[in-house]
């Protein structure tokens, strides 16, 4: 796991493990694909800058999405699994 502070980062950046403290993210591809850990960001900036989810990743929030709908009758399940969106 590696922690990066006070960086300007760019282009495609793989997120899996590290840690970003007072970083800004300009025009940057960044890439989670839950083959290590999540990341963790403190105090960051994203300017023009996207995440994209792959492999493992990419799966479970597919999986997540097809839950979603209210039609499914489990929008509570990912509701409770993300406590924190219900703020």
């Amino acid at each position: 796991m590696a922690e990066i502070r006070n960086e300007t980062l760019t282009g495609d950046l793989s997120l899996d493990g590290n840690v970003y403290v007072d970083c800004d993210f300009q025009n940057a591809r960044m890439v989670f694909t839950g083959a290590g850990l999540p990341p963790a960001f403190e105090n960051c900036r994203f300017d023009n800058s996207d995440f994209v989810f792959d492999g493992a990743a990419g799966r479970t929030l597919g999986f997540l999405k097809a839950m979603a709908p209210a039609r499914t009758n489990m929008r509570h399940i990912v509701q409770g699994l993300l406590p924190e969106l219900n703020d």
